[in-house]
């Protein structure tokens, strides 16, 4: 039998961000970063860049929550409610009751199923309680709106980064 790892959605970004920041792209700005701030005295330079990758990581996940928040309000509040309780004023008229996505986590044993729910957001997956697809299919419009007009294979990419972001949002607002 497997065993199953438990993991966050936001251990997943953190475990992203630190592979870019830690990479060699990004190594001469923390170089500058670290001289440039003299508040890491009595630190060594391994100690300053890992406390430098820790603030930067902790910035970027407070970004994207903001940002998939800013997605939610946008996308979804119309019939989740502005609290993602379920409750909106459009609710009354859907054939079947949004869900309450505050308790998303509490109803999949402690768990939030980070992949079930991307396919949702973006399509793949096909919901009963729907019938026939009334959720619309956020891949496809976030990828007909993208507005940079990018090569097909970046759109791909900027599409998946606004679900990715509307999901840390998701998962921040659990109870």
């Amino acid at each position: 039998m497997q065993k199953q790892v438990k993991i966050s959605l936001l251990s997943v970004f953190y475990i992203f961000l630190s592979s870019m920041v830690a990479g060699p792209s990004y190594s001469e700005n923390i170089e500058e970063i670290i001289e440039s701030q003299k508040e890491m005295k009595g630190k060594s330079d391994e100690q300053a860049k890992k406390s430098l990758a820790e603030k930067t990581l902790l910035e970027e996940s407070k970004n994207a929550i903001t940002m998939g928040n800013e997605e939610y309000q946008q996308s979804c509040s119309i019939c989740h409610g502005i609290n993602a309780t379920g409750q909106s004023e459009y609710a009354n008229v859907l054939k079947q009751s949004p869900a309450d996505l505050t308790q998303i986590k509490r109803n999949n044993n402690g768990v939030f199923p980070f992949s079930k729910l991307y396919r949702i957001i973006d399509g793949r997956e096909v919901i009963s309680s729907h019938g026939s697809r009334i959720m619309p299919i956020w891949g496809d419009r976030f990828n007909s709106e993208n507005w940079l007009n990018m090569s097909p294979r970046f759109s791909e990419t900027f599409v998946r980064g606004r679900i990715f972001e509307l999901l840390l949002y998701l998962e921040s607002i659990q109870e």
